[in-house]
């Protein structure tokens, strides 16, 4: 194998960092160059003196004889899963054999060379790098039991050039994926919203957008979304459409309004995303190409539900069930007829109400609950 600065494995294993199915080629490539017979890598957690597994990955031949390694060497059984504490890195990364790892002699290493002995391997030099506290990746090679000893000495080396690179492409790793679950814990946040978001580019392809888009815009609006693209409908949604697409930054006027066909209509307002990515998208991205479209269905009133109003408002399950039937129409007697109560008992609850959340009558009561933080969701809160 050439030595790493510049080898051709090293495109491939910073591949790994965002395709964890790449691991397989690369270890391959390392049986291959070394003439290990097999190589793994794998993710531990240690708990007290011992690694417990959360992850691997391993050649094609490791792969293909799955079992059997599993069986002898690939299990919480296993004498190197039981460290030496003082063994373990501290700021970098440790290359180890079995015979460092071992006291000579030991009852560890002999049921080690055992073990490796009925799958045909001997050996077991590793790189042993710690991600975080307690967390640690480690690259393994074993070589065919026929294979000298003195052929680990060349399997150090090569683990002690390639440490450096597995940390940056650890690191890398766990930032792309740390990304991932945010962005999509953002997505899942997002479609809770009642207010629609849609991001296109100026063409009308649209990104991405959030459930609520997707509902007002499938309810018969002017604009719609047709293959993944926003398309108006009529004359108008189509001149309001491309108002919104040539939006720019210092357009204050780039909002429209698409008609439904029940009478209700939409209301929409472009955001370029040159104006809200910042330098980095600007100068990585392609921010200038791209739009924000926030939606608006101001008929669909908010559902409140009584659980999230009484917490927010210090109100008594009855005092909520009224200040939400309130807010989506009731009267008072309509109210008292429906819980079988009198009218008098209704205004006595709706005086407390008012009371409570300051509020001077009942259209300022109903505008609190629809200005609230619990009427920008939909669906249940959990």
């Amino acid at each position: 194998m050439e030595t790493l600065p510049g080898s051709p494995i090293l495109p491939a294993l910073y591949g790994c960092c965002d395709d964890a199915s790449r691991w397989r080629s690369v270890l391959d490539e390392i049986c291959a160059g070394l003439g290990t017979r097999s190589a793994a890598v794998q993710l531990y957690r240690r708990c007290g003196t011992l690694l417990v597994h959360e992850w691997q990955d391993r050649d094609s031949f490791s792969h293909a004889h799955a079992q059997e390694h599993d069986r002898w060497i690939n299990n919480p059984d296993n004498p190197r899963l039981t460290v030496d504490l003082a063994k373990l890195p501290r700021a970098s990364a440790v290359v180890l054999t079995d015979r460092e790892r071992f006291t000579p002699g030991s009852a560890g290493i002999r049921e080690t060379r055992h073990r490796l002995a009925q799958i045909g391997l001997r050996g077991g030099t590793g790189v042993l790098l710690e991600l975080a506290p307690d967390r640690y990746l480690s690259l393994i090679l074993h070589r065919a039991l026929g294979d000298g000893a003195e052929l680990d000495g060349r399997d150090a080396r090569f683990l002690e050039e390639i440490a450096p690179h597995l940390q940056r492409v650890a690191e890398l790793s766990a930032k792309l994926h740390a990304a991932r679950a945010a962005e999509t814990a953002m997505a899942g946040v997002l479609d809770r919203l009642r207010v629609g978001i849609v991001l296109s580019s100026r063409l009308g392809d649209v990104r991405w957008r959030n459930a609520a888009a997707l509902r007002m815009l499938h309810q018969g609006a002017s604009m719609t979304i047709v293959q993944d693209r926003l398309r108006g409908t009529s004359v108008e949604g189509r001149q309001g459409l491309a108002r919104l697409l040539a939006a720019r930054p210092d357009d204050r006027t780039a909002a429209a309004c698409f008609h439904m066909r029940d009478g209700r209509h939409v209301q929409a307002l472009a955001l370029p995303l040159e104006t809200l990515a910042g330098d980095a998208c600007r100068r990585w991205g392609d921010a200038e190409s791209e739009v924000a479209l926030v939606l608006i269905d101001p008929g669909q009133a908010p559902q409140l539900a009584t659980e999230p109003v009484m917490a927010l408002f210090g109100l008594t399950p009855a005092e909520a069930q009224l200040a939400v039937a309130l807010s989506q129409g009731s009267s008072l007697s309509e109210y008292a007829t429906h819980r079988g109560v009198s009218v008098g008992t209704v205004r006595v609850q709706m005086k407390r109400i008012l009371e409570k959340t300051d509020s001077r009558r009942q259209a300022d009561l109903v505008g609190k609950l629809y200005a609230s933080v619990i009427a920008q969701l939909q669906g249940e809160l959990h």
